[in-house]
């Protein structure tokens, strides 16, 4: 059986860009959700006003993969990366 995925992706925004991003995310979101292989997969903003995480949980490494291959996951990409200084993806292991 196949083991499930779960990345957190961790986003520093550059200044002034937070409501651009927060756009890409919410478009990205959604497009997501609608995949067959997506168990959860959400946004969240932090206090300071530069960080921003994807949280993701894919059912497995197959759904991940076609999820890569989407054009909403490709222009979503080039979204986020023009609204960010760093964007980091860790592969993490869930508890509970």
């Amino acid at each position: 059986m196949s083991e499930p995925i779960h990345l957190v992706v961790t986003l520093q925004v550059k200044p002034g860009h937070m409501d651009r991003l927060k756009q890409a995310t919410a478009e990205l979101v959604a497009a997501s959700r609608q995949e067959a292989g997506c168990v959860s997969y959400g946004a969240a903003y932090a206090e300071d006003g530069v960080t921003a995480y994807i949280v993701e949980h894919w059912k497995d490494q197959a759904a991940l993969d076609a999820h890569n291959k989407t054009a909403h996951f490709i222009e979503g990409v080039k979204k986020l990366q023009d609204a960010c200084s760093t964007l980091q993806i860790h592969r993490v292991h869930w508890q509970g």
